[in-house]
């Protein structure tokens, strides 16, 4: 079993037209403070970001943000946190958030939440981290990247080890479940991590 202390939420700085994906957000944030799991996420005190951070305080667990300095200057941070780390660049961020996570999960987002979750997978994929990465499929929300996905490994450009390696439901409760349950198997080599 994965032994996981803190989890970094990827999401949305907007909530999105979609009700449950508000829903699924404070389900899902509720089942890992259930299970001690400290949240760390983008720092934000708008869209999914504040509502995550906020039912996390709720519940009594750590809250970390990783922000960038930009974001801080303009006040958009939840005053609430009790960590909170600027940093000056996108990839310092990203760095930021492989150090103190030993878990990620996706929920629905934009451009930047696509961005660190391939950041991650990039990572796993070449051994630099081997951490489980989550997508909670809310109301199928990630669908047409999960085709995606399926494309790249039928043109051969993704391996089946390596798109089997991202833990991905609709349900927050088997999300969750199966990423404490899962084994994620050392690789012997770098080219065993590329599927080469």
């Amino acid at each position: 079993m994965t032994k996981i202390k803190s989890i970094s939420i990827f999401c949305g700085a907007h909530s999105g037209k979609n009700p449950n994906f508000e829903k699924s957000a404070k389900i899902f944030t509720k089942i890992i403070a259930e299970n001690n799991i400290d949240v760390v996420f983008g720092g934000g005190s708008v869209g999914l970001m504040n509502i995550i951070s906020n039912v996390a305080l709720e519940e009594g667990v750590k809250v970390t943000g990783i922000l960038l300095k930009s974001l801080s200057d303009l006040e958009l941070v939840n005053p609430n946190i009790q960590e909170k780390i600027e940093t000056n660049s996108l990839l310092e961020r990203k760095d930021e958030f492989m150090k103190r996570s030993d878990a990620f999960v996706v929920l629905p987002g934009g451009v930047g939440s696509m961005d660190e979750l391939f950041e991650i997978l990039a990572n796993n994929q070449l051994g630099i981290i081997n951490k489980p990465i989550g997508i909670l499929n809310t109301d199928g929300y990630y669908n047409d990247l999960i085709a995606w996905f399926e494309k790249a490994i039928f043109e051969g450009f993704v391996s089946k080890k390596n798109f089997n390696e991202i833990i991905i439901s609709d349900d927050p409760q088997k999300l969750v479940d199966m990423m404490l349950a899962y084994e994620r198997p050392d690789a012997d080599s770098w080219k065993d991590r590329l599927g080469l």
